[in-house]
């Protein structure tokens, strides 16, 4: 009798101890960080100079790119809507003066803001496309008690599709992301949304349940089992949605659009397998691009020359829009 509930009260604690372990991952991970300490600004280029040439052209790249980018808002206006679950979503944008169809919504990160975004959308706009850069939820400026970690955000990304065919009946949009944005893109993708020629995703991941134990293994030396397992019943009721069917690889099965595929080979955060794994995933018109050296959302700062040029060749020859042809064939 004594053993049954010593073996009980064990039971017990253990359940305690994983339910306040999961509740603070939950928390740590996916809870909005309070407005007023969200990311704003390009990020800092902290890192001391390096003696090693190729990190030392990444920091180069990198000041060059922020400079860009800053220069680049100002020149951009503000947009606002409310999703379906009443939440007030902003993004910056900016229209080409002439008549023009093409457009890029370029997603950001988890954590970061448009900000992360503007040496991408300069790029975009320069090549004559017009650019919208979200803020996801509970990310920038925009509202959000949780971070939807691309599940949620493939929902608030059909809405700005809307926001864009209410101002252009013609749009012809091509969705880019980097990390969380880029597994937002593929996400979406597997919505098959009218007025969206190709997609473009930038070190996305397979699903949410897959990035989760990747991070609490590597990160938190935490189990997979049973901690992420009550975090994914947390997930459920709390946020409304599943871990494990938040997945890239579901949604790519279904998507009917072009795609290329971009990662870092040197990537320690979203592993770089991972890129391989969604570009099996998906049976249409594809593309891979695993830029040399770079890490977690770097592929750009370290050769932005070779990344645009896969990613304008890509639209020329992959997605084939009449109207995106003209366009690159302009530059």
């Amino acid at each position: 009798m004594n053993m049954i509930v010593i073996i009980l009260c064990f039971l017990i604690v253990l359940f305690l101890i994983t339910l306040v372990v999961s509740s603070m991952f939950i928390k740590f991970i996916l809870e909005a960080v309070p407005e007023k300490d969200r990311k704003k600004d390009l990020p800092a280029d902290e890192e001391p100079a390096s003696s090693d040439p190729v990190r030392a052209k990444y920091l180069e790249n990198r000041k060059i790119l922020a400079k860009i980018g800053k220069k680049f808002e100002e020149t951009t206006s503000e947009a606002e809507i409310t999703n379906t679950d009443g939440l007030k979503l902003r993004a910056r944008y900016r229209m080409q003066e002439k008549e023009c169809h093409n457009w890029i919504i370029s997603i950001h990160g988890y954590k970061e803001s448009h900000a992360f975004m503007l040496p991408y959308g300069a790029a975009f706009y320069k090549k004559g496309y017009h650019v919208l850069l979200p803020d996801n939820r509970a990310h920038g400026r925009s509202e959000g008690n949780y971070i939807g970690m691309g599940w949620l955000d493939k929902e608030d990304i059909s809405e700005w599709i809307n926001w864009i065919v209410e101002k252009d009946g013609q749009a012809k949009i091509i969705l880019h992301g980097i990390s969380m944005g880029a597994a937002t893109v593929m996400m979406t993708a597997g919505k098959n949304l009218d007025h969206v020629a190709g997609y473009i995703e930038d070190c996305g991941y397979t699903s949410v349940w897959d990035i989760f134990s990747c991070v609490m293994k590597r990160d938190y030396h935490l189990p997979e089992f049973p901690i992420l397992y009550c975090c994914r019943e947390i997930g459920r009721r709390r946020l409304k949605y599943d871990f494990v069917k938040a997945s890239s690889i579901s949604q790519l099965k279904k998507c009917e659009k072009p795609m290329l595929f971009i990662h870092g080979e040197k990537d320690g955060f979203v592993p770089t397998d991972m890129v391989y794994q969604v570009y099996e995933a998906f049976t249409g018109t594809k593309d891979i691009y695993v830029a040399e050296n770079a890490g977690h959302a770097e592929a750009m700062d370290y050769d932005p020359d070779t990344y645009f040029d896969k990613i304008f060749e890509f639209i020329d020859t992959k997605v084939m829009v009449p109207d995106l042809n003209k366009s690159a064939s302009d530059r």
